[in-house]
């Protein structure tokens, strides 16, 4: 608010339910997440209590301790009775639990995601694995023909994998694009990375990569070890 100026000791406004009352600035605090742990942080002031102008409808106080939270809640309420008997104490917990609860939507989100994942995965290397297969089966006699004109198994294979590969790679290239115009919507789900973290993309573009590869290496091995006689007397 004032660039580069210490804020200290300085005025501010808020305006806030028309409140025109100027509060003076004690203190700067790294910011923190208030409403949900991947949504943006908005803008947060904390209040002290002498400067606030009204009680509020509900206070939260913070305990650091070592200590069981049975005994540390029930030596809380006992201290709340001997200060102001009206005052009720409402929910406790550790603040473990109150992250848990507040990444338990995004949470089941990756559940889901892992899972429809994974079967997608599971699909493709299939699918790979059985398109490269069929391949290999309908080029029979064309491999034993080059094998009987000198052609080697490893160079064999090397042809059978790139064949399977290149669907692969284009599809790996298309679901990056896409990645990438969809990054805005995915940002409200991450906690502490960005949609186009540059490492998240190359181990899942890997990942990708090597399952198209393992689909295909099989019916590439089967290929370099045709034989030119057998196939041949097929055809």
């Amino acid at each position: 608010m004032w660039g580069n100026e210490p804020p200290l000791d300085r005025r501010v406004r808020t305006f806030f339910s028309g409140d025109t009352t100027w509060l003076h600035v004690a203190g700067v605090v790294e910011e923190t997440r208030m409403v949900t742990m991947t949504g943006e942080n908005p803008i947060v002031m904390y209040l002290p209590h002498e400067q606030s102008g009204f009680p509020g409808e509900g206070q939260v106080l913070v305990i650091q301790t070592d200590r069981d939270l049975a005994t540390v809640m029930a030596a809380v309420r006992q201290l709340v009775r001997e200060l102001d008997s009206r005052v009720a104490l409402a929910r406790a917990g550790t603040m473990d639990e109150v992250v848990r609860t507040s990444l338990a939507e995004p949470l089941r989100l990756r559940f889901f995601l892992m899972l429809f994942g994974g079967l997608a995965l599971v699909l493709g290397l299939v699918g790979v694995y059985g398109v490269v297969s069929y391949s290999v089966t309908r080029r029979r006699g064309e491999f034993g023909i080059r094998m009987a004109l000198g052609a080697g198994p490893t160079r064999v294979l090397r042809e059978v994998v790139r064949g399977g590969m290149t669907p692969v790679a284009i599809g790996v290239g298309m679901g990056l694009i896409a990645t990438l115009a969809l990054s805005r919507l995915l940002r409200n789900f991450l906690y502490e990375i960005g949609p186009t973290d540059p490492i998240s993309l190359a181990v899942s573009a890997a990942a990708l990569l090597g399952v198209g590869i393992l689909a295909a290496l099989l019916p590439g091995w089967r290929a370099g070890k045709v034989d030119p006689v057998s196939a041949l007397r097929a055809e």
